[in-house]
């Protein structure tokens, strides 16, 4: 009997788990196995280094990773969360004053599938700039 248990559990745990979010952060140690990702950031420590904003890029398999930079030196951000409504997508970024060697600091957020508008704010719902 306490199998049947254990069974409905593990079943319970994979379903939310599969119903879960669609958003992770990629390690930057991880940049190179994404080719058009490493070179939009090259760009970012090297010619733009003051731009602060976000860029969509489509990744494998029609995923999109979401590069968000701080255009500052002082500031690193982290993720926060995602709100998926059925018009709009938005990812929640925190902003934290900490001093960093990058140019420009910058979290790689990938997403499996944007609903509606997209946007990327702080914690203040203040928003980023989109760059195409």
């Amino acid at each position: 009997m306490k199998n049947i248990y254990l069974v409905i559990f593990v079943l319970l745990v994979a379903f939310l788990s599969a119903c879960g979010s669609n958003t992770w952060v990629l390690e930057k140690d991880r940049l190179a196995e994404v080719g058009s990702v490493k070179s939009y950031v090259e760009q970012l420590q090297n010619e733009h280094t003051d731009f602060q904003g976000f860029r969509v890029l489509t990744i494998s398999e029609g995923k999109k990773m979401v590069v968000v930079s701080t255009g500052t030196s002082n500031q690193t951000l982290k993720f926060k969360e995602t709100d998926v409504s059925n018009n709009s997508t938005k990812i929640i970024i925190e902003e934290e004053s900490t001093e960093t060697d990058e140019k420009n600091p910058y979290i790689l957020i990938g997403i499996d599938q944007i609903k509606g508008e997209f946007s990327v704010v702080n914690e203040n719902e203040e928003k980023y700039k989109e760059y195409d």
